[in-house]
């Protein structure tokens, strides 16, 4: 678990956990991981998000529950408070709001919790603030800045200090490519760890501002405990039409 592919995947996703977007109303959000090794479906994610509250259920091919996160912006979407709970290892990671900072926190079965206290900065990123972190200053990005930040990680506890910029088509891993997609590089500043940190790359309706396509490590591990890199499609869709979203498992 301690891959350091796994570190970042466990903010990202959102994620990419990478890294759905919330709306000013209800929205549901349906994403396809695919193994970037076999092109095989891994696992989905149910997205339900509000302004305040963002929960998400990440099942099998075949549809069982394997993971849940709960995602909360009460002290800011940057930072937000949030557990994520994989059932197949009985594992949870997550921060907790208390007394003007953040417990980030690790725990496995009957293991002893382990924490660390985190007093939030200006460009401290928790989880999936780091989609609200791009949307916040996407007039920055796309006007050609390399912004800094820093990554706060459950699982080890550490702070990874990294840098996102948008990059053209010629210059990003996903291999799907369209004239309605942003895209954007995120990597380490470290040189001296830059090469054990994955790169992610990523790819945003430039209209909504809304994450299409992740590719890079998967905040959830495979069957046998291992890191897996992905790509992942989202989908999004209103509740009045999105049936599918609200009988997920």
């Amino acid at each position: 678990m301690n891959n350091p592919a796994h570190w970042v995947a466990a903010c990202f996703l959102l994620f990419a956990s990478v890294s759905v977007s919330a709306a000013p109303d209800r929205l549901l959000v349906t994403g396809t991981a695919s193994s970037l090794e076999t092109g095989n479906i891994v696992y989905r994610e149910y997205h339900d998000i509000t302004e305040q509250q963002h929960t998400v259920r990440y099942v099998s091919p075949d549809e069982k529950l394997i993971a849940s996160k709960d995602i909360f912006y009460s002290h800011g979407f940057n930072t937000p408070e949030y557990e994520l709970h994989d059932k197949r290892f009985e594992r949870r990671t997550g921060s907790q709001w208390r007394d003007g900072h953040f417990i980030v926190f690790r725990t496995e079965k009957s293991e002893k919790p382990h924490q660390k206290k985190i007093t939030p900065e200006k460009n401290t990123v928790i989880d999936a603030g780091f989609d609200h972190f791009i949307r916040e200053n996407w007039n920055a990005l796309v006007n050609g800045e390399v912004l800094p930040f820093s990554f706060v990680v459950a699982d080890p506890l550490v702070i990874l200090n990294m840098n996102i910029e948008e990059v053209d088509a010629e210059h990003t891993a996903i291999k799907q490519h369209s004239n309605q997609y942003r895209y954007f590089f995120a990597h380490s500043r470290n040189r001296l760890i830059g090469w054990a940190i994955p790169d992610i790359h990523l790819a945003y309706d430039s209209n909504s501002h809304l994450l299409q396509l992740y590719q890079g490590p998967s905040n959830l591990t495979d069957q046998q405990d291992k890191s897996q890199n992905v790509l992942i499609r989202y989908e999004y869709q209103r509740p009045a039409t999105a049936n599918a979203g609200d009988q997920a498992p």
